[in-house]
């Protein structure tokens, strides 16, 4: 198979311009609630460390 049949799949024809754009927004989605809950889980276990630390 050579590189011009493998990545004969990305024009998608007249479409090319609604399919990229919706990859392209799911990626944002999917890499913005990944981000977003990772800093809301270390900001919990900071709380939770605070609250329950012996002072």
């Amino acid at each position: 198979m050579t590189m011009v049949e493998y990545f004969s799949f990305l024009p998608y024809g007249k479409y090319a311009f609604y399919v990229w754009l919706a990859y392209g927004v799911s990626a944002v989605t999917v890499i913005t609630l990944f981000l977003s809950a990772n800093r809301k889980h270390k900001k919990t276990l900071i709380n939770l460390q605070n609250k329950y630390s012996r002072k």
